[in-house]
């Protein structure tokens, strides 16, 4: 991880006739590149189409495996 890079706790949820919500942790430079790389994400994985409803920075004190990161 990268100085610049923060990790974040996304919930992104899916858009249309399916509603669908999930949480995703992932590594970005701000709070509004996370929610697009959750959103990314959870669109080539579930298909549909996501958005971020919520972004929250992890503590720099919160232990988090790093397999635990949707974004590797």
């Amino acid at each position: 991880m990268s100085a610049a890079t923060e990790a974040y706790r996304v919930l992104v949820r899916r858009r249309g006739v399916s509603p669908l919500r999930v949480h995703l942790h992932v590594r970005a430079e701000t709070p509004r590149a996370a929610g697009e790389l959750a959103s990314a994400i959870a669109e080539r994985d579930r298909g549909g189409m996501f958005e971020a409803a919520k972004v929250v920075a992890l503590s720099k004190r919160t232990s988090v495996d790093p397999a635990a990161f949707d974004d590797l």
